[in-house]
């Protein structure tokens, strides 16, 4: 490890293959090799945490090991071995100081106070107390006492203090082992209370000290026995000080997992399967030396942890935050037909956070959305609408993104024709209205367009050839179109938006395209009026002419529906109050 925080990684990568020469089996030439190559890999892909020392919880002795006392992050604890600390013991394995617990509290102006002892009792006593967590409701604190000796490093045991009015109960050891000779420290409790993960060398890990567990029916109740995580948490080298965010991830530090040298912190999430490889947090929250102790704000991508790097006097505590991804939309409207540009055009963006933004298109058609706008892990919605236009819709998501993202798009509107638009083929049975349930498809995609475009109101008409007595077709015909619409109010369609019409077979139909029906072309812009079939060479031929001429239409005749909003009558027996 020295060669490695010297930067020799070369000499380092030999002497670790001159090490698996003579020991082919250790796990550790193994894992100092594959640590190497990890190191090499997050040397040239640092994260974009910020790191920096914070001298307002920092001294020249050691201090380490922040949690919160309230998690609502206006005050909290730490181990420092300061001046301040009680007692005049030295612990002989660091030669410094023991460690007390400390106070800071966030006030309104938004600075941390100078540090306080948490109490001079019954928390803090002349042996090491550190390594603090508490429950979610702040009422109680969980910490490490350990009182060392010339060539025993055993003595740690967790204890739990309970809130008493205004301050802190006499602490009662929680009961995991009975073996004295087995250290048991590092408490950190998960959101339910029911599970307490720690830190512990008792027999049956998997090295030297391992992560475990122990879970309680309910609160009140005692924590069961210690359970060992296990890999691929736990290694044959060291693992402590867990950390249980709010979501659920298990944030550890480890010297047997490949990193950087030293305790490296790691994260890992729980699934159905169980816990996921550990992640190496990578640089610059790990170093070459030790760095543990994780501490994040609630629901915030910052928080502190504990570090002796370079720079560091002995046992520092540092800041980290992850400046948010930021996202912007930019695009330009154009018209669907002859892509020129579309001004004054509405843009709204709906996310699935609940965000709405709205920006209008300027004179060349473009529009943008500011950054802090789009936030990270969102489904977004744009929709383009302008009067005269069908309405555009798109999506794009930034779940899953790791960096920002410049964002741009170009949205088309395609114009509203004058002329009526015809359905695809809705065939009823001789001489019936009922609309038959294959062709109900024919009018979903017209349900579809209705509801992107909520301010359409169009005239549904149905034609008859010309075939049969005026009266029976238009009858007919009028049929036909209000059973279209009453399938289109079953679908939800507010029925104020859509008026039927029968035109029997008073409008020959006018082609805007060339069709072929039944191996029979019928050019453009012909009318398929009586004149015109009559004069078709077969009786095939005229029925094909005929067949085109029974359809359904509909015709947009204004862009500008909103819904009335219903008037709401007072409760009975109340009296409207003036406001």
């Amino acid at each position: 490890n020295v060669l490695v925080i010297n930067s020799k990684h070369d000499e380092a990568r030999t002497f670790y293959q001159r090490f698996l020469e003579n020991a082919p089996d250790d796990w550790r030439g193994k894992m100092g090799l594959a640590s190497l190559d990890t190191a090499q890999y997050l040397l040239q892909n640092p994260t974009d945490f910020q790191v920096s020392l914070f001298p307002r919880f920092n001294s020249r002795a050691d201090d380490l090991t922040a949690a919160w006392v309230d998690h609502r992050a206006g005050s909290l604890v730490f181990a420092s071995s300061r001046d301040e600390a009680v007692g005049d013991l030295t612990d002989p394995w660091f030669n410094r100081k023991h460690t007390s617990l400390f106070v800071s509290f966030f006030d309104r102006a938004g600075v941390w106070s100078a540090p306080a002892l948490l109490d001079e009792g019954p928390l803090n006593t002349e042996a090491n107390e550190g390594a603090p967590a508490t429950n979610v409701r702040g009422n109680e604190l969980y910490f490490t006492r350990c009182i060392r000796s010339i060539g025993s490093d055993k003595g740690c045991r967790i204890w739990v203090s309970r809130m008493q009015g205004t301050s802190w109960a006499e602490p009662t050891e929680v009961q995991l082992v009975t073996d004295s000779a087995v250290t048991v420290g590092h408490p950190a409790l998960s959101q339910d209370e029911l599970t307490l993960y720690f830190t512990s060398d008792m027999p049956g890990g998997l090295g030297g000290k391992d992560i475990w567990f122990a879970r309680r029916r309910s609160p009140t109740d005692s924590f069961g026995r210690p359970i060992n995580l296990g890999a691929p948490i736990n290694t044959p080298g060291n693992e402590g000080f867990p950390y249980i965010r709010e979501d659920g991830a298990l944030y550890f530090s480890s010297d047997g997992h490949p990193g950087l040298g030293a305790l490296d912190v790691f994260v890992t999430f729980w699934s159905p399967g169980g816990w996921s490889h550990p992640q190496n947090l990578g640089i610059p929250i790990n170093s070459p030396w030790d760095d543990f102790g994780v501490l994040f704000f609630p629901g915030e991508n910052r928080g502190f942890f504990t570090s002796n790097r370079q720079g560091s006097r002995g046992y520092d505590i540092y800041s980290f935050f992850l400046e948010p991804l930021e996202f912007t939309l930019s695009g330009i409207v154009r018209q669907k037909v002859t892509n020129e540009s579309i001004a004054g055009a509405s843009i709204q963006v709906i996310g699935s956070d609940g965000a709405f933004l709205q920006a209008v298109s300027n004179p060349l058609g473009r529009f943008n959305f500011e950054p802090g706008l789009m936030l990270a892990n969102t489904q977004f919605e744009i929709i383009a609408s302008k009067s005269g236009f069908f309405t555009s819709r798109a999506n794009l998501s930034t779940v899953g993104m790791e960096e920002s993202h410049a964002f741009t798009m170009e949205l088309q509107l395609d114009p509203i024709p004058p002329d009526p638009i015809t359905l695809p083929e809705i065939l009823f049975d001789f001489g019936r209205w009922e609309l038959l349930p294959q062709y109900r498809d024919s009018l979903n995609g017209l349900v579809q367009t209705l509801n992107e475009n909520p301010g359409l109101v169009i005239e549904l008409a149905s034609h008859t050839d010309n075939r049969g007595s005026h009266i029976a077709n238009d009858s007919l015909s009028q049929r036909r179109a209000q059973s279209a619409v009453e399938y289109l109010i079953l679908r939800g369609i507010n029925p104020d938006r859509l008026i039927a019409k029968g035109y029997g077979e008073t409008k020959p139909r006018t082609l805007n395209r060339t069709i072929i029906r039944d191996g029979f072309t019928f050019p453009a812009n012909i009318v398929l009026s009586e004149e015109f079939i009559n004069a078709l060479p077969t009786e095939r031929h005229r029925e094909a002419a005929h067949a085109l001429n029974r359809r359904t239409e509909f015709r947009i005749l204004r862009d500008d529906f909103a819904a009335p909003t219903p008037n709401r009558a007072p409760p009975p027996n109340t009296v409207p109050q003036r406001r």
